[in-house]
């Protein structure tokens, strides 16, 4: 942070806070926001204790915090958003609830056991979230926009493996990414997080509840994006008798208007569009803004986007399931392993 920005954040700390408040960084995200917890003494009746909030950090010239501001104003009143205690908008930044220090993620992993029970907790406030109105001021998940996300997989990620798409993989590649758009613009609308999994679920430590963050992106969209990017989390691996059986939790949740078998489907198809998506942004992640951490986590997301590929192969009447699944196991996965699964051995 330079100095000009530490003085910023001082000045607004200090011009909403009462003296004695500590400064806690916290680790950087996929974004170029910053966070940071604010401990803040309290002095009364019963003794001394600490408030704690958080302060976003978000650079005007990079983040929009007038997003997150409205966003957080529509989610609030059917999912457990943080409230905004103060703001700036024009310096960016956002005074916020502090949920507290354990993630979802945590959570589970601590307590294996009832790791069952917390995701029926996240499944319940997806649903929860999905019965907000969608006539309100939130742009549309476009065609142009899961085109210009699945082109990431080509821009990025083929590239780094050494992969080119010759004639007749372009036309498949065509093929696959236009079934892909027209089913899933089929799919019923919803609110979409877009980035609902484990690490942006906070466990509050002010209510039984799930705290919901990082939702400044949120869209109207399919409603499998968000169950696909719990579910088949980037950073936790079940096995998919465990994934299937989730996923039949939700159906039994929200009650949608076609047969369980159908469903899944949808789910898996919106999977393909997110894997192939993620592959590409954590390239993107390593090479252009040097968070390498996320190529540990690309072997995840190359497994989930070949079950997808293999169940729709397997129960689709798309034959461009099966011939992009043999072009990925004959062209791709060679290049792949080498790079990513020889080199871990």
């Amino acid at each position: 942070m330079s100095t000009l920005r530490k003085q910023q954040m001082m000045d607004f700390l200090h011009s909403h806070l009462a003296a004695g408040f500590r400064v806690e960084s916290l680790a950087a995200d996929a974004s170029f926001r910053c966070y940071h917890r604010i401990h803040l003494p309290i002095i009364g009746e019963q003794g001394k204790h600490e408030m704690s909030y958080l302060l976003m950090d978000a650079p005007p010239d990079k983040e929009d915090i007038g997003q997150f501001i409205h966003v957080a104003e529509l989610m609030s009143e059917a999912v457990n958003v943080p409230n905004i205690i103060a703001k700036d908008e024009k310096q960016g930044f956002l005074l916020l609830q502090d949920f507290g220090t354990v993630q979802f993620a945590d959570a589970i992993a601590s307590d294996v056991d009832n790791k069952d029970r917390y995701y029926t907790l996240a499944l319940s406030t997806l649903a929860d979230l999905q019965k907000i109105d969608t006539d309100i001021d939130l742009p549309a998940y476009s065609d142009d926009k899961l085109r210009e996300e699945m082109e990431l997989f080509c821009q990025w990620f083929l590239p780094y493996l050494g992969v080119t798409l010759d004639l007749p993989a372009q036309q498949l590649w065509q093929t696959l990414t236009e079934k892909l758009i027209k089913d899933i613009s089929s799919q019923p609308a919803v609110v979409v997080h877009r980035d609902y999994h484990s690490r942006n679920l906070m466990m509050d430590k002010g209510s039984d509840g799930l705290g919901v963050i990082d939702f400044q992106d949120a869209l109207i969209g399919a409603y499998t994006y968000d169950l696909v990017s719990l579910v088949r989390d980037a950073y936790i691996d079940y096995d998919e008798q465990w994934v299937e059986k989730r996923i039949q939790e939700f159906y039994q949740l929200i009650r949608p208007a076609v047969d369980l078998g159908s469903f899944i489907g949808q789910t898996n198809i919106m999977g393909v569009q997110r894997h192939l998506k993620v592959l590409g942004i954590f390239i993107r992640l390593s090479q252009r803004d040097g968070k390498h951490r996320y190529l540990h986590d690309i072997p995840k997301v190359m497994r989930d986007l070949l079950t997808e590929l293999n169940w729709l192969n397997a129960h689709s009447n798309e034959a461009v399931y099966g011939e992009f699944l043999t072009w990925i196991n004959n062209q791709v996965l060679p290049a792949y392993q080498h790079k990513f699964i020889n080199k871990s051995k």
